[in-house]
């Protein structure tokens, strides 16, 4: 698998590779390539990640793309600052669902909603993706003003979490 890299104005998105993934998940993320904040570095990110490896050993490499996570990266300081991913290629609907974390130190300032629009271009390009859904716990309210930023609708709710849609 080569190396995907997207960019917006202040970030740079790279796909993880699976034994970039590894890395990270082994605690060795600096002593590779990657510099990734330690804030970044949330328990449910490393969760995520566990998760994100099973499954990428599972499918072929052609849609690790779909699976991993992609290092949100500050352009200013040449740092990971978060993850933004799929959690697997789109569903018979055309339907694949994103996932997103960011440093504390850099919310409220626009990177994520910047993030996932940046990756919607991205998932917008194959005809087999028609759309991006997204659960966020009802408490999210960051997670929740990112998907009304990036134009997603409110589709489905319960007492603990929304779900949304954006179509293409």
């Amino acid at each position: 698998m080569s190396t995907v890299k997207l960019a917006s104005k202040r970030l740079l998105l790279k796909a993880l590779s699976l034994n970039e993934l590894v890395h990270i998940n082994n605690g060795e993320m600096n002593s590779s390539e990657l510099h990734i904040e330690p804030e970044a570095m949330s328990d449910t990110a490393l969760l995520a990640i566990a998760k994100k490896i099973k499954k990428m050993q599972g499918v072929h490499e052609d849609n690790h793309n779909w699976y991993t996570y992609w290092l949100i990266i500050d352009k200013k300081t040449e740092k990971g600052i978060g993850f933004i991913g799929f959690k697997g290629l789109p569903d018979e609907n055309g339907y694949s669902e994103v996932g997103y974390s960011i440093s504390p130190n850099y919310r409220k300032k626009g990177l994520m909603t910047e993030a996932l629009r940046t990756l919607m271009v991205w998932a917008s390009e194959p005809p087999s993706c028609k759309a991006i859904v997204a659960n966020v716990l009802k408490t999210n309210i960051g997670s929740i003003k990112v998907l009304s930023n990036c134009t997603f609708q409110l589709v489905n709710s319960n007492e603990l979490e929304n779900s949304y849609l954006h179509n293409f």
